[in-house]
């Protein structure tokens, strides 16, 4: 029988056993040590799988914490995620969809403990599935797989917590779940924005801009039942989230224009109110035949509140004072040497609210040939959306005139758009089979959109009784509103668009197996054009000069995509060449000057043409390679060309500060991407570990701007260098846990302008953090930061902050209750700064940060899995 292994047979002669002599010592043997070490992270085929034991984290600690941790793994602040450099498009809890669409949802409320592994790899799509082998490349995912013990049971965790500055926090999550069915439900309540917690990464936020001080009320349930033969399955979920945003900066924007750059100096207070309620549900049926069946409804709400008070100074040098002198001074009744260069002084104070309903289904069927490996797919999609959008403003301005005579532009308006759309999309296509190897999918889809739309604005400082009235006032009768339109500004509108899409899709797999059944080698190769045939119908209805746009575009595009996995699958190459073209918006078109803005007059342009992007774009990632020896490389290498890229010519005014933009079509826009990623063991026992990732860009970017009116736009091209690396050492031995941090960014810019001064900005970030396991059932985490910059335009964002933070904890009740305290920015330093550039200007910005505090926090797990039975 080949298929036997062979068996070796060893023969001992007769050994007679005895009993030890009374004579005869006992010999000791020496102490033997037994350890085994945890293998953090590991590749089984082409899947990623993250070992969660092999991990030491903080009493309480979440699955964003958890994830945190991964080398590799990069978590933002609004719960994207990404591995080796590529966006999760979906985050499963045991192969299965979790609030589709929210990853914050199970990062802030799965317990870590629960964790078994996570599994990153690229989902069939249901197409794939039913046919029997990839026809598309599916999703890129990551899987939260639970710990056996969870795999049945019951799950609850509460938590609440209450601090100094009026700090709270409060969550509860409850689970039950079984092997073919799972209900959540969740609720959270905080005013510490949420995502800024330690993870004991080196890490207790994002420290990028955050939005400034939030209040989150969030809930939900979630459902999800589905038959262990994948006959059907019935998934969905309901949420609501309030959130309320207080988001104060100010700073610095400088509009790069020839003959000398403006500086702006600015403030805006912000104070935003969002409520949504959305539901998304999905039917999945396969049958006998391999044939399946889904549909999926959808519901959205939105209302949203806000109110904004801004103030700018634009000037024609550098004020030599900070932003809080020189915005205090711009309405002093007295000249000062830094006002001499004031080129205009602007307020705003505004209030809007606005209220979204959408909606729709989508529809996917799949039917395969009976006698063949061959089949085809329908799929439909419909949607709808109804958004009613109304502003108020109190407006001024105030500049010079040649004559030194200041003049000003006092307005109270109104703006009025609503807005309504609706489209539906239908897509037929086709699996064919050449030869084993070979497939050829064309598919056609037809997409229709309509959207109608007012932009209605109002003047009402035209009215009589408009004086001294609160800000969101409106007269009590429509014909009395209607003699403070403004005509010039004010249009309807109506949109019709067909877009009809051949696609040839040609794929050639082929794979190599080893003697077990798993993949040894992999090829694959995909050419996939698309021919893209777009009609456009624009009415555009205004009150002086109504037109309608007819425009046909023919927009080709292509996908081609090569895949190599070595012997052994030691490595993954993966070399992609993108071509998308785009057709401009409609409202640009439209020969017609707005003015509805005195600061920034807009002009259309019938003349724009269609835009094509390039990208090719190359990934490296190291399989069994370093796998198996603990480590992790992987390397992104892209490049980016725009042809007729849509951008904005602008024409500043020095006199009046009015900028007048057009947008035009321009040539020279491109990128380059360098970005790549390791993490290795340092010793035997792999308990130190080293981590880098490197982000290197280069941009050139160019537009047409004048500041002279007559004279034509001068074409100016920044080159920017853009480099940003971060040095990861963590050592974690039984209940200790130390880590490193070495963080910089790095950027440069220049241009083509003689008169442009050079740009090289510095951002550093250093420090430790250690988590320490003590006695008495205690542990300790906490980390010390320093923040430098250097190389800013203002002196006050050229600053070193050191930041820290700490947390200690009790467990108590067999670990069941735990007592935190929370200690966050203990010394009072944190701020938070952001800065960019474009080929326009450049902005540096202070944005307000939550005040330090103490939170005093208690948390509860509960856990309750069916009796075994004998």
């Amino acid at each position: 029988m080949g298929w036997r292994r062979n068996t070796t047979y060893i023969n001992f002669d007769y050994l007679p056993l005895r009993r030890k002599s009374l004579t005869q010592e006992d010999i000791m043997l020496n102490e033997v040590t037994v350890t085994a070490t945890k293998i953090k992270f590991y590749l089984t085929n082409d899947t990623l799988v993250y070992n969660a034991d092999a991990f030491q984290l903080q009493e309480g600690s979440l699955l964003d914490g958890l994830i945190a941790q991964f080398p590799g793994a990069e978590l933002k602040s609004d719960g994207q995620i990404f591995v080796n450099g590529k966006k999760v498009e979906s985050l499963l809890l045991n192969g299965r969809d979790f609030f589709k669409g929210d990853n914050t949802v199970l990062l802030d409320n799965l317990p870590a403990y629960m964790v078994d592994n996570v599994k990153v790899y690229h989902k069939e799509s249901d197409n794939s599935k039913l046919l029997g082998r990839k026809v598309d490349p599916g999703q890129f995912v990551m899987d939260v797989r639970l710990k056996r013990q969870y795999e049945v049971g019951w799950l609850a965790n509460a938590e609440g917590g209450y601090g100094t500055e009026d700090r709270y926090l409060g969550r509860l999550f409850a689970m039950r779940y079984t092997k073919q069915s799972r209900v959540s439900l969740f609720g959270n309540l905080n005013n510490v924005n949420a995502r800024r917690k330690p993870d004991g990464n080196g890490d207790w936020g994002d420290f990028e801009p955050s939005g400034g001080l939030t209040t989150t009320k969030h809930g939900g349930v979630d459902y999800s039942v589905y038959d262990k033969r994948e006959r059907f399955q019935l998934e969905g979920n309901a949420e609501v989230r309030y959130t309320d945003t207080d988001n104060d900066w100010s700073g610095l924007d400088v509009n790069l224009l020839p003959g000398g750059d403006v500086h702006n100096v600015q403030q805006s207070l912000n104070r935003n109110s969002n409520l949504s309620v959305s539901t998304n549900h999905n039917f999945k049926f396969q049958f006998r035949n391999r044939n399946g069946v889904s549909l999926s409804p959808w519901f959205n709400y939105t209302q949203e509140d806000s109110r904004s008070d801004y103030m700018n100074g634009a000037f024609s040098r550098l004020p030599s004072d900070n932003y809080t002198d020189v915005l205090d001074s711009l309405y002093s009744p007295n000249w000062t040497t830094t006002l001499r260069n004031l080129i205009r002084r602007n307020t705003q104070q505004a209030l809007g609210k606005t209220r979204r309903t959408e909606g729709g289904a989508s529809f996917w069927s799949f039917v395969r040939n009976r006698y063949t490996v061959n089949g085809f797919s329908i799929e439909a999609d419909v949607n709808f959306s109804d958004i009613r959008r109304e502003t108020f403003d109190h407006f001024s301005y105030h500049h010079y005139d040649k004559d030194g005579t200041l003049q000003a532009d006092i307005r109270n308006r109104y703006n009025a758009s609503p807005e309504k759309s609706w489209g539906v999309r239908g897509m037929a296509k086709y699996f064919g089979h050449w030869t084993d190897d070979i497939m050829f999918n064309p598919n056609y889809t037809l997409n229709y959109d309509y959207m109608s739309g007012d932009r209605m604005r109002y003047r009402l400082e035209v009215l009589d009784d408009s004086q001294d009235q609160a800000l969101g006032w409106l007269p009590s009768q429509a014909a009395h509103l209607l003699e403070a339109l403004d005509r010039d500004n004010s249009y309807e509108s109506d949109y019709h668009r067909y877009r009809h899409t051949f696609t040839l899709d040609w794929q050639w797999t082929k794979r190599t197996k080893d003697e077990k059944g798993n993949i040894y080698s992999y090829w694959y190769l995909q050419f996939k054009p698309y021919l893209i045939v777009e009609q456009n119908n624009f009415d555009f209805r205004s009150f002086t000069s109504p037109q309608r746009v007819k425009k046909t575009y023919v927009l080709p595009q292509l996908t081609a995509q090569l895949n190599r996995t070595t012997p052994g699958q030691k490595h993954y190459l993966q070399l992609n060449v993108n071509i998308v073209s785009a057709s401009p918006a409609m409202t640009n078109l439209v020969d017609w000057t707005s003015t509805a803005d005195p600061l920034n007059v807009t002009v259309g342009n019938p003349g724009l043409k269609q835009r094509t992007d390039y990208n090719v774009w190359f990934n490296y990632t190291s399989g069994q390679w370093l796998t198996d020896k603990g480590s992790n490389l992987w390397v992104y290498a892209g490049w980016n060309l725009a042809q007729n890229a849509f951008s904005m010519c602008t024409y500043y005014d020095k006199q009046t500060g009015v900028s007048t933009t057009q947008p035009i079509n321009i040539n020279g826009n491109w990128d380059v991407r360098l970005n790549s990623g390791y993490s290795m063991p340092l010793d035997k026992q792999k308990r130190l570990m080293l981590t880098n990732t490197e982000y290197i860009t280069y941009y050139h970017s160019v537009d047409y701007s004048t500041t002279q009116a007559g004279v034509d736009p001068v074409r100016t091209a920044m080159k920017a260098v853009w480099v940003e690396d971060e040095l990861n050492l963590d050592y974690r031995f039984k209940k200790v846990s130390v880590g490193l941090l070495g963080a910089m960014s790095y950027g440069h810019i220049v241009t083509d302008r003689a008169d442009f001064t050079e740009v090289n900005t510095w951002k550093i970030r250093y420090g430790a953090n250690t988590t320490i396991d003590l006695p008495w059932a205690l542990q300790l985490s906490t980390e010390l930061t320093m923040f430098s910059r250097r190389g800013f335009e203002t002196s006050e964002m050229n600053t070193d902050e050191l930041v820290w933070n700490a947390r200690l904890s009790k467990r108590l009740c067999k670990n069941r209750l735990t007592l935190m305290v929370d200690a966050w920015d203990i010394l009072g330093n944190l701020s938070d700064m952001n800065n960019g550039v474009n080929s326009q200007s450049r902005w540096e910005t202070y944005t307000n940060v939550i005040p330090s505090y103490v939170l005093f926090r208690v948390s509860y797990r509960f856990a309750k899995q069916p009796k075994k039975k004998n």
